[in-house]
């Protein structure tokens, strides 16, 4: 990032330093990401890995039943008289929650005359809400539904009759007080009996001081073991101990340890696939031509953990020193040849590791970088300067024919020979200079844009800036870059275009006899990855009316990432089943053919998780609508910290469970897409039984699939870029929520009483682990800003692109970003909130109550937040949009109305 700007700005209108970057990286950072993102794939010059152009729309009968449709047909639906009335008690909560803000001063004669008005209006909902009763069991007793249908029913009925009789009471108690004291005390009386009761879906649990947007710090604890007992005295031991004869032409009998099954054998991450086998094929399971393939062609990336397994990390061409010797030790064990792992320390050079790690300028980053990714790091110190760094390491060793032809002619192996695939040095390639090509002065379009608006200083706040300042720079620089790539280079490269690095390519006739590094402790051997050096998740559910907790489904990361992973509802009983499909009608092709609610408190449902289809977690029954708390937690070895994160969705809904870590498979995107064009085959076939074939899984499963890869697969690209022009380094340790179809609730005093078309969510919280190449903490945030913005970006753009039918009339959908973007094109206010001046703010900010509350939360820990003063909407959502971020380290959370991290969007 330019520093020339950060000073214009600064000395043109004082702004504050959070703005400054906010905007700063709003205006540059986010732009040339884009630019050159756009140029490389229009250019021909990278595979697009824009979902939108890879994977084509469907329109699944199915999705259409859940309400995915056109977003103009779901906005003029009419409200049922169960929503209306849950709309109305929810602005009565809200105008009761003004008793309790610490910045606005409550008008209590206007709340009572208010609540007055929406009294007389509940009375005549509730009675309408009761003839829909009546409806509901004249269709129970039209199917012939169950006994225990009708007995839900009267129970449902009952209740809401007796709490409706509590509210209207409390209400005419306000009514009836005489005195403005009086009437203060009833008013509080019905908030503190309001607040207990339900009308709408829970604001989602959050910590300011645990941000979703995270980037790991290194843990001091976390130290190389400097010999081979202090391996064993924490707990790592070398296995296996079976024996077994050897196999086909090679023979390794007289090799002690060599003739162990294990050491051929498929584990979590010696995935022995078919394109495992190719690829040794390929390299005619010749020993020499592995190493060197696997050194030459795979680059190391600074993390600790197994996280990919040998397939993704073959087609990813990047992964840890763990996802490394996984694959090399599988295109070893498809070639019949015994292979393990070592793990032990090893010292390198300053210089080298330096280079290795990514092309730090400064050491201090570097091992900074190293120990961020949990990595056990230590500096060596000669002179009061870092002279080389030991770390813990993963290595490989395979059973070898090493005398006398080093492995050349593997005929009878005689030595457990170790070889280093991670380890390697690479060129650094400088790429363009967008900003020179383009012509952009970059410090005067920071002025521009500044011009062209209001800065208020004192009161912290900015509006009117001209958009289409940033739009035409953009427009200029990718023309600009494009006529140059055309111009000037011929067959380029990404790395020629955007810079990055190169192996320095190695290739002998024989294999190396040691390590390239001094080995401090060859520890232990095995063979498979223990537990303790595997990144795992595991997921759990709890139902809100008993508070169990299931006994959780846990796996390694690495056998989920990048896989389909599904959260879903099926009804509980024949009975439920026998109810849902009364409920919906037959051969529906339109979001109009469906009843504006379905009652869904006479459906009981059970929670399901699913692994590429197949069932690994299933909760116990609950109603249809109610919230399903959905718990998950990510272990990362090396780190001082964990996940657990919470998430409550309602029961009924379909979501993608995102689990991404390290890289993307441009082979599962691939497959995917051509799974999804036989879906839609079948669809558009309009044969019954062909349709009838089709499951979920293969309609809904795959298509949010789609959108996590696609989100996923943008959001690294991206920041890879903006890593290079930053210079800066950016690694994904952890991409986990969810992307799905999510069901609108309506609540009647916590009873889910109608369930009815709802929209797409996604809830995308990212743990990474970023540095910048200097060592400069203020670039490191700035940075840190410029990245979480990308991933806002995509909250809003992933649902759009995936869902666009129709160019000319595309969908829209909502994001932090997106809401700030709405809000300034309004002429909104945009407030920066702090402590020092949230008194005098908030009484300005007129959000719902939960934003309200978390953003005083954040500030009153020392955040900061970036928010507009009034809800802003988009095509059936009404709502915020703000940031929240640590001025300190530049950890933050983007979110929308409700407490999502994430965006979404209604229709398709």
């Amino acid at each position: 990032m330019d520093n020339n700007i950060l000073s214009t700005i600064r000395t043109s209108k004082g702004f504050s330093r959070s703005i400054v970057m906010l905007i700063t990286l709003a205006l540059l950072g986010v732009m040339l990401e884009r630019t050159i993102y756009y140029t490389l794939n229009e250019s021909g010059i990278i595979e697009d890995e824009n979902i939108a152009e890879r994977v084509k729309r469907m329109a699944p009968l199915e999705a259409r039943k859940l309400g995915l449709t056109n977003q103009a047909k779901y906005t003029d639906r009419p409200l049922s008289d169960e929503s209306k009335f849950s709309n109305t008690v929810q602005n009565i909560k809200e105008k009761l929650a003004a008793l309790d803000d610490p910045y606005k001063i409550p008008d209590i004669e206007k709340i009572a005359d208010q609540l007055s008005d929406m009294r007389q209006q509940l009375d005549a909902l509730n009675t309408k809400v009761n003839a829909a009763f009546v409806k509901t069991l004249e269709h129970i007793e039209q199917y012939n539904l169950p006994e225990l249908i009708i007995q839900r029913h009267t129970d449902a009925v009952a209740q809401y009759n007796e709490k409706f009789r509590i509210l209207k009471h409390k209400l005419l108690a306000i009514e009836l007080a005489q005195t403005s004291d009086a009437k203060k005390a009833k008013l509080t009386e019905a908030k503190n009996w309001l607040s207990e009761q339900k009308f709408k879906r829970s604001q989602q649990a959050f910590d300011p001081n645990n941000m979703p947007f995270k980037s790991a710090q290194p843990n001091p604890g976390n130290k190389p073991k400097l010999s081979n007992e202090s391996f064993t005295s924490n707990g790592y031991f070398s296995s296996p101990n079976v024996q077994l004869a050897a196999l086909g032409d090679f023979t390794f009998s007289n090799l002690p340890g060599a003739n162990n099954p294990a050491f051929l054998a498929a584990t979590d991450e010696v995935l022995l696939s078919q394109p495992i086998k190719d690829q040794a094929a390929l390299l005619n399971y010749d020993p020499v031509k592995i190493y060197h393939w696997v050194r030459n062609n795979i680059e190391w990336q600074p993390t600790w953990g197994a996280v990919q397994n040998a397939e993704l990390t073959l087609d990813a061409k990047r992964g840890n020193a763990m996802d490394i010797a996984s694959l090399t030790i599988a295109l070893f064990r498809a070639s019949q040849i015994p292979a393990r792992y070592v793990h032990g320390t090893i010292e390198i050079p300053e210089a080298e590791f330096r280079n290795w790690a990514g092309g730090f300028s400064s050491i201090e980053a570097a091992v900074n970088y190293s120990a961020s990714g949990g990595i056990p790091t230590g500096a060596v110190v000669s002179g009061g300067k870092i002279d080389s760094v030991q770390i813990e390491h993963i290595w490989v060793e395979i059973a070898a024919d090493y005398f006398p032809s080093r492995a050349a002619k593997n005929i009878d192996a005689d030595s457990w020979l170790q070889i280093d695939p991670s380890f390697k040095q690479y060129d650094y390639l400088q790429g363009l200079d967008v900003v020179q090509i383009s012509g952009i002065d970059t410090a005067q379009l920071a002025q521009d844009v500044l011009n062209s608006g209001t800065v208020n200083e004192q009161e912290g706040w900015v509006t009117g800036f001209d958009p289409t300042i940033i739009q035409a720079a953009q427009a200029q620089a990718q023309t600009a870059l494009t006529d140059h790539i055309n111009n000037n280079l011929t067959n380029p490269t990404v790395g020629d275009v955007i810079g990055g690095r190169k192996t320095i390519i190695q290739q002998y006739p024989d294999l190396p006899d040691s390590l390239a590094n001094n080995i401090i402790a060859s520890g232990v051997r095995y063979d498979k990855l223990p537990a303790s050096l595997q990144q795992s998740v595991s997921y759990t559910f709890v139902q809100n009316a008993s508070s169990q907790f299931n006994t959780p489904a846990s796996f390694a990361w690495s056998t989920v990432n990048n896989e389909k992973v599904t959260l879903s509802f099926k009804p509980a009983t024949d009975a439920d089943n026998q109810a849902l499909q009364s409920l919906l009608p037959d051969n529906i092709t339109d979001i109009n053919q469906l009843p504006t609610s379905i009652p869904a408190y006479l459906i009981k449902v059970i929670p399901e998780l699913k692994v590429n289809g197949i069932l690994k977690l299933t909760g116990s029954p609950m109603n249809l609508g109610n919230e399903l708390v959905f718990k998950t937690n990510i272990i990362h070895p090396g780190r001082s910290s964990q996940i657990n994160y919470t998430y409550k969705i309602p029961a009924g809904s379909y979501v993608s469970v995102n689990t991404i870590a390290g890289n993307v498979s441009p082979a599962k995107l691939t497959t995917l897409q051509t799974r999804l064009n036989q879906t839609k085959t079948l669809l558009e076939s309009n044969d019954p039984a062909q349709i009838q074939s089709l499951t979920r899984e293969d309609i809904l499963g795959d298509m949010f699939y789609t959108g996590t890869l696609g989100y996923f697969a943008q959001l690294i690209g991206f920041n890879q870029i903006g890593a290079l022009q930053a210079k800066a380094q950016y690694y994904l340790s952890a991409g986990y929520g969810t992307f799905g179809y999510e069901p609108k609730v309506d609540y009647l005093f916590g009873l889910a009483s109608g369930i009815s078309a709802g929209g797409v969510a996604l809830d995308i919280p990212t743990n990474v682990v970023i540095a910048s190449n200097s060592n400069n903490q203020q670039e490191k945030i700035n940075f840190k800003l410029q990245a979480g913005i990308i991933n806002s970006a995509l909250e809003h753009a992933t649902p759009e692109q995936l869902f666009n039918t129709d160019p000319a009339n595309p969908p829209n959908a909502f994001s932090a970003v997106k809401g700030l973007q709405i809000a300034a094109a309004e002429g909104q206010r945009i407030y920066q909130i702090t402590q020092a001046n949230v008194s005098s703010v908030m009484p300005n900010i007129n959000l719902d109550a939960g934003s309200e509350a978390e953003i005083q939360q954040a500030v009153s820990v020392g955040k900061e937040v970036i928010v507009h003063t009034d809800p802003v909407s988009v095509p059936g959502y009404t709502g915020a949009g703000y940031i929240i971020f640590d001025p300190v380290t530049g950890d933050g959370a983007y979110k929308i109305g409700g407490g999502l991290n994430g965006g979404f969007m209604v229709g398709s």
